[in-house]
This record gives C-alpha cells, sequence and structure tokens, in this order.
C-alpha cells in the first residue's frame, strides 16, 4: 500500500513538473506586444494661390497703313484685286475672296471696292441695308447684281442682297425666284389721264341779211392739227426694224432701246414686248460670256503679271460687263 501511494505521488509531481515547464516555454516564445502606432498627422489645409487678374483683351488690328503715297499701278493693282474678290463673291467663295480683298487693301487702303465687299461680307446685312424690304420676282436675264444696281443704286452690294435673302450662290439666282429688296417698294407711275374730247365748236349764226340779199353761209371753224396716223406707224416700224437688226448684230443693249421706242409710241405692239424679253435674256448671256472671259484673263494674268495686252483686254471686258449690268 505504501509503495502504491508513493508511485501516486510520483506520478503527481511529475505531471505538475512538465505543466509548468510547459507553461514556462509558452511564455518565451509569445512575441512581444506591439506599441500602439501613433495617429497620422492632421494634413493642413491647402493654401489658396491669389487669383491673378484677368489678361486685357487684345488690340484689334490695326488698319493697314500704307509706307506712303499710292502709285497709280497701285491703285489699278488694288482695283483688279478688288474685281477678282467680286467674281469669288458670286462664286460664293467668301473665305478666298475676304482674303483678296485684304490683299487690296494692303495694296490701296483707300479702294471704296474693297471697302464696300468687306463691310458686305463682314456687317449684318440688315443693318447694312435696313430692315424694310418689299418682295420682288426676278425676272428674265436679271442677277442680283442688276438688281442692287436698279433698286440700291450700286451693282456691286449685290453680296449684301443675297446675304439678306440668305442665297449663298449669288450666280445662281433663278428667273422667277422670290426675293425680299431693302427699301420701300417702287411707285409704279400712274397713266397719264385720258386727253379730253375736242371742244365741239357752237354753229355760228350769219346776221340777219337785207331781204333783197340772200344769206351768205357760215363758215367752218378751223380744224386742230393732227399727226398724221401713216407718220406714227411707219416710225414704229421703222424703229422695229431697227431692234431685229441689232439683235442679230449681237447687240441686244441697243437693240432694248429701239424697242423701247417702238412702246413708246404703241405700248400694245406684242412683237416688240416679246423680242425686248429676248433681247434681255441675250444680255445676261453676254453677261456670262464676259465673267468666263474675265476669269481665263485673270488666269492668264497670274501666269503673266507684266503682260499689258492681257490687262488691257480684261479692263475692256470688265467695263463692258458693267455696262451690261446697267440695262433694264
Amino acid at each position: 500500500m505504501k509503495a502504491t501511494r508513493r508511485s501516486h505521488r510520483t506520478v503527481r509531481a511529475g505531471l505538475w513538473l512538465a505543466l509548468v515547464a510547459g507553461i514556462g516555454l509558452s511564455a518565451c516564445t509569445a512575441p512581444a506586444p506591439q506599441p500602439a502606432s501613433a495617429p497620422p498627422p492632421a494634413a493642413s489645409a491647402p493654401v489658396a494661390a491669389p487669383e491673378a487678374a484677368p489678361a486685357p483683351p487684345p488690340p484689334p488690328p490695326a488698319e493697314p497703313v500704307p509706307a506712303g503715297p499710292v502709285s497709280a499701278s497701285q491703285a489699278q493693282q488694288a482695283q483688279r484685286m478688288a474685281l477678282a474678290a467680286v467674281e469669288m463673291l458670286e462664286q460664293g467663295h467668301e473665305e478666298q475672296a475676304l482674303a483678296e480683298i485684304r490683299r487690296a487693301q494692303q495694296t490701296d487702303p483707300a479702294n471704296r471696292l474693297a471697302q464696300s465687299l468687306l463691310r458686305q461680307v463682314q456687317s449684318d446685312p440688315q443693318q447694312l441695308l435696313g430692315r424694310e424690304s418689299f418682295s420682288y420676282r426676278v425676272q428674265p436675264g436679271e442677277s442680283l447684281s442688276r438688281i442692287a444696281g436698279r433698286f440700291l443704286n450700286d451693282v456691286h452690294l449685290f453680296y449684301a442682297l443675297a446675304r439678306y435673302n440668305d442665297i449663298k450662290v449669288p450666280r445662281q439666282v433663278q428667273e422667277g425666284q422670290l426675293i425680299r429688296v431693302p427699301g420701300k417698294a417702287p411707285v409704279a407711275a400712274p397713266s397719264p389721264p385720258p386727253s379730253p374730247p375736242p371742244p365741239v365748236a357752237a354753229p355760228v349764226t350769219a346776221p340777219a341779211a337785207p331781204a333783197a340779199a340772200p344769206s351768205s353761209p357760215a363758215a367752218a371753224p378751223p380744224a386742230s392739227p393732227r399727226p398724221p396716223a401713216a407718220s406714227n406707224e411707219a416710225l414704229v416700224a421703222q424703229h422695229y426694224r431697227q431692234g431685229l437688226a441689232l439683235m442679230a448684230q449681237q447687240k441686244p443693249a441697243e437693240a432694248i432701246e429701239a424697242f423701247d421706242a417702238v412702246l413708246e409710241r404703241d405700248p400694245q405692239h406684242a412683237n416688240a414686248k416679246l423680242r425686248r424679253a429676248q433681247a434681255l435674256n441675250q444680255v445676261g448671256g453676254l453677261i456670262r460670256l464676259l465673267e468666263n472671259s474675265i476669269r481665263r484673263l485673270d488666269g492668264q494674268i497670274a501666269k503673266e503679271p507684266e503682260n499689258a495686252s492681257l490687262k488691257a483686254q480684261r479692263d475692256k471686258a470688265v467695263a463692258e460687263r458693267e455696262r451690261l449690268l446697267t440695262v433694264k
């Protein structure tokens, strides 16, 4: 019994020793507690940079100032550039025309055509021409240049008139097209009142004669002189034949004057009205031919800028076109 108790105590003592040794080893291997990390420093508020003062607006571009007086050759060159810009605007090439206008102004700042074209390109057309307008239907052979010359007294205001009507290519205006023309509608001239009939002369009674003498008949009143109808008809026929001959010679502007003389004496002359309309169409065709010739000459002058003959031909074509544009 005593031996058994002694063995039990020995076993219990060994268990306690093993338990104490295990606790000691776990305490040695356990990691040391880490110190608590300090909180991150508070971020300082960003300091706003002072607002920069707004930059002043750029100064407007200075107008070209000639270095000296413009010579006659420079003035002619600037006019040719301005007329070339007219051609470009009629075709709807606004950017190219604007560059040509500025070149003309650099060559001659006083060129009036270049100044007018620049205003037409850059200004509001209603402010330039006015808001009041009237409807107008384009007649046969008419262009915006002719309409501008008729109602605005300047054929070169065609581009402002095109912008007034939102027409991108002025040359493409069509016969019968309805447009707005700035200004007041022209008042039609009133027809002259009919001439009153000639007064009827009261019968003149001869004074009573003595019974012995027979009464003399009353003298008839003198008739008022009237132009013979035959002479008026002859003039009408003469002017009409002259108009036909001028149309055959490709001179429609002169033919229109002859037909106008016919209609002045005989407003109901149907053939004269018809031929006048045909002559007006011929004028429009000649204007287009002249414009094509001017463009062709411009190309040749660009290759041969010193060719005086080509420049003279171009100036002649431009003058003829301007004359035909005034035909109504």
